[in-house]
């Protein structure tokens, strides 16, 4: 890749303090429908930031007033968050708007993420992902770049990214007549080992560990968790053939083929079918249904390998083993494949995207004086980025007409 890669400028942002009452310049929808590097500042008493980032695998909140796009909202609470990425240098942070005031919001948000891309040298993995996945109908947080000052210090490049919460589920799910469907029972599953959809037995512990109410947190675990252990259970119990029926009232079938169908065309490594088990991602179970589908959550590691062979489902999922082996559903995986390739190639848009992106984030990311990565570390990684767009297609579209696993595909 070329040493000097054009970059975005972004607009100059005036500070002006409007307190926290309701700011009606600019929503989420604008906020996440730009293409331009956004600012953000955090104003916080620095032993605050001194001790958030000295204790950074604590979730201790601090308060602080943050500006955007000049708009400004007070008393926001900060934490550190994040599992692998967490740093003492460069803190990925949860901001929650109504930590310290109840029923505030901002940009009619309760709340959002920065992260800090300590696990993606190429800034892009996750926020040209989450792109593709909207652009597929996949339940995605929306997702824009950002600078981050902290008491008008420089702290890095960060992505602004929309909280899977009640906000979110209204703007996917929408509303039946009148009734906001965003009332269902969310999960953040929380990996606890190289899982893989196996029967945990009868008892409930097993999955109330790996899947953390986030809605309706005050139910009986038997309300919260016994439809989720009915659905493991009869995945393993019932055989192949009688399957779909078993559990299509339990899970969106097709739309659980499209999601992981979508990860593998980016080459995902640590999604629903991670090489080392179940990954990132949201469980929701439909307001006033019994129907599961999933929420997309934390792609810092796709686009592994443009050859990552597209039957590489770290074989040993129950879940998926069964339905790849029933026509229907293996037709309809590759018929996603296929629509992933079509969405990739309309007007360019995957590579289009990748290099948009990398010319937004270029001149932020090699000034961020904290990322764990030198820049040359940096432009490699955005140039292997520059040529999976290409490569990938080519070689999906060779596997869907010789095979998975075609070693011609691999020698092309």
């Amino acid at each position: 890749m070329e040493k000097r890669i054009a970059t975005v400028v972004a607009a100059t942002l005036a500070l002006v303090c409007l307190g926290a009452m309701p700011a009606y310049s600019q929503t989420a929808d604008q906020l996440f429908a730009r293409e331009t590097l956004q600012r953000v500042d955090l104003f916080l008493h620095s032993s605050d930031w001194s001790k958030l980032k000295s204790n950074f695998q604590e979730n201790t909140y601090y308060p602080a007033d943050l500006t955007l796009n000049g708009q400004t909202v007070r008393n926001a609470g900060i934490r550190s968050r994040g599992r692998g990425s967490r740093s003492a240098t460069k803190p990925g942070l949860r901001v929650d708007f109504d930590r310290y005031s109840s029923g505030q919001t901002f940009l009619g948000l309760k709340s959002f993420i920065l992260d800090n891309l300590t696990q993606d040298p190429s800034g892009i993995h996750e926020s040209v992902a989450t792109a593709f996945y909207a652009r597929l109908g996949i339940p995605v947080s929306r997702e824009i770049h950002t600078r981050l000052y902290v008491n008008n210090e420089y702290a890095g490049l960060y992505v602004i990214v929309e909280a899977v919460d009640k906000d979110l589920l209204a703007r996917v799910f929408g509303s039946i007549g009148t009734d906001v469907q965003n009332d269902g029972y969310l999960y953040e599953f929380r990996y606890q080992d190289e899982w893989r959809f196996s029967n945990l037995g009868s008892g409930l512990e097993p999955y109330k560990s790996r899947f953390e109410a986030t809605t309706h947190e005050s139910k009986s675990d038997e309300e919260k968790y016994r439809p989720i252990e009915t659905l493991v259970r009869l995945t393993n119990d019932t055989a192949t053939t009688g399957l779909p029926a078993a559990i299509g009232g339990l899970l969106d079938l097709p739309a659980f083929v499209r999601f992981v169908a979508a990860q593998n065309f980016l080459a995902e490594t640590d999604g629903f079918l991670g090489k080392y088990g179940m990954n990132n991602f949201y469980l929701y179970r439909l307001e006033n249904q019994n129907i599961h589908t999933l929420i997309m959550w934390d792609a810092d590691n796709t686009f592994y390998a443009a050859d990552l062979p597209t039957n590489d489902w770290g074989q040993g999922t129950t879940l998926m083993d069964k339905l790849m082996s029933l026509p229907e559903y293996s037709e309809l995986y590759r018929a996603e494949m296929a629509r992933a390739i079509e969405l990739a190639e309309a007007d360019n848009w995957l590579d289009t995207e990748i290099i948009r992106q990398v010319q937004r984030i270029d001149a932020a990311m090699k000034e961020d004086p904290a990322k764990p990565y030198s820049n040359s570390t940096y432009e490699g990684s955005a140039g292997t980025m520059l040529s999976f767009a290409r490569a990938r297609v080519a070689f999906v579209k060779c596997e869907l007409a010789n095979g998975a696993g075609s070693a011609a595909c691999r020698t092309q």
